[in-house]
C-alpha cells in the first residue's frame, strides 16, 4: 500500500476521534458534591442570618458578609472539582480535552459576566442586587452547560433563572431567602437526583 495513503487513513481516523471525542457528553457530573455545595451554602446563609448580616444589610458587617460567601464560592469549586475527578475514575471515563474545553466555553461566559457584575454592585454600592447576580449568572452558565453535560444540569439551571426572577421581583430582604433556596436547596435536591439517576 502507498505510504501517502496509509498516512492520510491515520489522519482521517484521528479526524473522526476528535471528532466523535468532542461530540461527547460530560457525565461525570457530582451529584454528591452539588449536596455538600448546597449544604455549604446554607451554613452561608445561617452565618449572614446569625453573625454577619447580609452583605447589602445597612447593620451588617459587608466585609465579613461577603468573605463568607467567598469562602462557600472556593469551598465548593474545590469539592466540585475534586467530586468530578474522583467520579470520572469510578466510571472509568476519562476527561478528555476536547470534551473539557467545551464544558468550560460553555459554563465561562456566564460566570464572568456574574464576576463583572458583582465587581459594578460593589463599586457602586447597589449589593441589593447581588442575589439577583449570582443566582442569574450561575443558571445562565448551567443552562448553557447542560447542552454538553447530563439533562439536570439544564433543569438546574432553569429553576436558578427563575430563582433570579424571584429575587428581582421580591423586597431586598428576601436576598438570603432566595440564596438559600438557589444555592442551598437547588443544588441539595438536584444533586441527589443526579446521585440517584447518574452514578453518584
Amino acid at each position: 500500500m502507498d505510504p501517502s495513503s496509509v498516512e492520510t487513513a491515520r489522519e482521517h481516523l484521528l479526524y473522526i476521534r476528535r471528532t466523535l471525542e468532542a461530540a461527547g457528553q460530560f457525565t461525570a457530573v457530582p451529584g454528591k458534591g452539588l449536596v455538600i455545595a448546597g449544604l455549604a451554602a446554607l451554613a452561608g446563609v445561617e452565618v449572614n442570618v446569625y453573625w454577619t448580616g447580609a452583605p447589602w444589610a445597612a447593620l451588617g458587617d459587608r466585609a465579613n458578609a461577603l468573605t463568607v460567601w467567598t469562602s462557600v464560592l472556593a469551598f465548593s469549586v474545590a469539592v466540585l472539582s475534586i467530586g468530578i475527578h474522583r467520579k470520572a475514575g469510578l466510571m472509568r471515563e476519562p476527561l478528555r480535552p476536547p470534551l473539557l474545553r467545551k464544558l468550560l466555553w460553555s459554563l465561562c461566559p456566564g460566570l464572568f459576566m456574574g464576576a463583572l457584575l458583582t465587581h459594578m454592585a460593589l463599586r457602586t454600592g447597589a449589593l441589593g442586587w447581588l442575589p439577583v447576580i449570582w443566582l442569574g449568572c450561575y443558571g445562565a452558565a448551567l443552562v448553557n452547560s447542560g447542552l454538553v453535560s447530563v439533562q439536570p444540569v439544564r433543569w438546574m439551571g432553569i429553576c436558578f433563572l427563575l430563582a433570579a426572577a424571584g429575587a428581582a421581583l421580591s423586597p431586598p430582604g428576601m436576598g438570603l431567602t432566595w440564596l438559600a433556596v438557589g444555592f442551598g436547596w437547588l443544588h441539595l435536591v438536584f444533586g441527589a437526583f443526579i446521585a440517584w439517576r447518574h452514578n453518584g
